[in-house]
């Protein structure tokens, strides 16, 4: 073995020893684009949440099953589209912050 491989494998070995870096500025900068993300897609949502309140007199915020199967050829499944984008984001958010 050579290179990569046997610094890794002297690693795994003497892991006492081990040393790779965190990149923590890194890190932590992507967390807070992910928050950035967070919130703008939060204020959209409850933008939206708003709206069909009006439009769809309250339906949404009382019936999941009637949001999730919004019909999706007048446009009214937006809301339920963006919760499924806030909901990977969300799970992005967490696997990172740790």
């Amino acid at each position: 073995m050579k290179g990569y491989a046997k610094i890794a494998s002297l690693m795994g070995k003497y892991p006492e020893v081990a040393m790779v870096r965190q990149f923590g500025a890194l890190n932590v900068q992507n967390i807070l684009y992910l928050q950035a993300e967070l919130v703008t897609l939060e204020h959209d949502f409850r933008k939206l949440e708003a709206v069909n309140d009006v439009q769809q007199e309250g339906h949404f915020s009382l019936d999941w099953d009637a949001l999730m199967s919004a019909d999706k050829d007048d446009g009214s499944d937006a809301q339920w589209n963006m919760a499924l984008r806030i909901r990977a984001k969300l799970k992005e958010y967490s696997e990172y912050n740790r």
